[in-house]
């Protein structure tokens, strides 16, 4: 039972994921984690999701990615998707942490996506 109930609640949190990114992240990195037009600044190549973990080693950076996301300088590719995505959110004391849960549930979508 707790294998099976683990594995549901990884792809409820998957599906769940697949819709916030196809809502906040397809525009730039392409339906499914494929190329868009997002590309990484230090070699212009385009990001390709699904091969992110790979790129990291094996393993998914979810400190990284959550920082990535939230950065707020003017200059950051997510500035503006993270400021629509917290402001989606209710005016309650817990609005950074509903909308950090919303970009969590982004990683667990890229992962469900990852290329063998």
């Amino acid at each position: 039972y707790g294998a099976f109930a683990e594995a549901s609640l990884a792809e409820a949190q998957a599906a769940a994921g697949r819709a916030w990114y196809d809502k906040y992240c397809t525009q730039c990195h392409g339906p499914g984690g494929a190329p868009g037009s997002a590309v990484y600044p230090d070699t212009n190549e385009k990001v390709d999701l699904r091969r992110y973990v790979a790129r990291h080693g094996g393993k998914f950076p979810a400190g990284e990615w959550i920082a990535v996301v939230e950065q707020t300088e003017a200059r950051a590719p997510h500035a503006d998707v993270w400021r629509e995505i917290l402001e989606a959110q209710p005016q309650t004391m817990a609005r950074r942490p509903v909308a950090r849960g919303v970009v969590v549930l982004i990683a667990e979508y890229v992962k469900s996506v990852q290329a063998e």
